[in-house]
């Protein structure tokens, strides 16, 4: 019986704590050019598992590059198509089969089907069937190649170009989802602003942040008349335990934390008269009220403090939001030939 009446106390506290600290884990930094790699399924001639490969060699140069974004996560994609230029037997014995491919590397706007930069080079693969040499051809694609940083150089250049001159597109489209309440997706288009755009990501970060305060700020009233519902209803033992389960989705940053705040208060009090504890045992859970109430200052003073880190890790927050959106939509990227 204890345990269960020091149970809405501990999931509150303790899950909002929780919540908050993981929120403000460093993210090493901002980041920079993000692009998405992809591999369109219209390239004539290749197998899935080929594709496989390339999209896992695009990915090994986009992380090499430090470039490379969550799967769907950016707009600007770094994708590439193959050609094959020749295929022939080998006049070894036993004789195999080659081909010779022509892959042409693309980064660019995945949305409007606008190239920003491109390298072509060829590889060569020999195997004992047409599948096996073309997943060998595509297997020899050398990622170290310092092409690629010449491509990603131009590419980042064109893509500073493009939020020169349409960043007040991009933020009145942000605002215009967020009246809609479409806070996550407002936030990916934010977000999708690489810091790289020095002026445009302030200007994005800024806005993001008011998103993000509109989107907690409206869970946090949903969230909390669904624990004073629950609370209502039932006010026992129980229903303490199921409004306590809902109360720590809570952010604390929210403007309506001060009010659960008030409510597990509330709800711990009547289960302190609904006990018949002894007097050692009351002395216990008014201790533990007292760190509770300590542990609420001490949020909330994490919750003010303005400092360089702290900035850091609310743009890690937005990040992770639009994240989560771009994981549950089918995100359409458009071929660039």
């Amino acid at each position: 019986m204890k345990n269960c009446k020091l149970f809405f106390c501990v999931i509150f506290m303790c899950g909002v704590y929780c919540a908050y600290a993981q929120q403000t884990a460093s993210n090493g930094g901002k980041k920079n050019l993000a692009l998405s790699v992809w591999v369109s399924g219209n390239i004539k001639g290749m197998t899935a598992e080929a594709r496989n490969n390339l999209q896992n060699k695009l990915t090994q140069i986009a992380s090499k590059q430090g470039v490379a974004a969550h799967p769907g996560y950016s707009r600007f994609i770094l994708t590439a198509n193959v050609v094959v230029q020749e295929k022939y037997i080998t006049s070894t014995a036993p004789p195999k089969q080659a081909y010779k491919l022509d892959i042409t590397f693309y980064v660019g706007d995945g949305f409007e089907g606008k190239v920003f930069s491109s390298h072509t080079s060829s590889v060569t693969g020999i195997g004992d069937n047409d599948t096996k040499a073309y997943t060998n051809a595509l297997k020899n694609i050398k990622v170290t190649d310092p092409a690629y940083k010449k491509l990603m150089d131009l590419g980042a250049s064109k893509i500073v170009d493009y939020f020169n001159t349409q960043c007040d597109f991009v933020i009145r489209e942000a605002q215009t989802l967020a009246a809609s309440q479409k806070y996550e997706e407002a936030l990916w288009k934010l977000t999708s602003v690489p810091d790289v755009c020095a002026d445009c990501w302030k200007r994005a970060m800024d806005e993001a942040d008011a998103v993000y305060q509109k989107k907690i700020d409206r869970e946090c009233q949903i969230v909390l008349n669904e624990a004073n519902n629950t609370w209502n209803v039932g006010q026992n033992i129980e229903a303490a335990g199921e409004a306590g389960a809902v109360l720590v989705k809570i952010d604390p940053s929210s403007n309506c934390f001060d009010q659960a705040m008030a409510l597990s208060r509330k709800i711990a009090q009547r289960v302190k008269e609904l006990d018949d504890r002894a007097e050692a045992e009351k002395k216990e859970e008014l201790q533990f009220q007292r760190t509770m109430e300590e542990k609420s200052k001490q949020l909330e003073q994490l919750r003010i403090e303005k400092n360089a880190e702290a900035e850091q890790e609310r743009v890690k927050a937005y990040q992770d939001v639009s994240i989560a959106w771009a994981e549950n939509q089918q995100i359409h990227y458009v071929p660039f030939w």
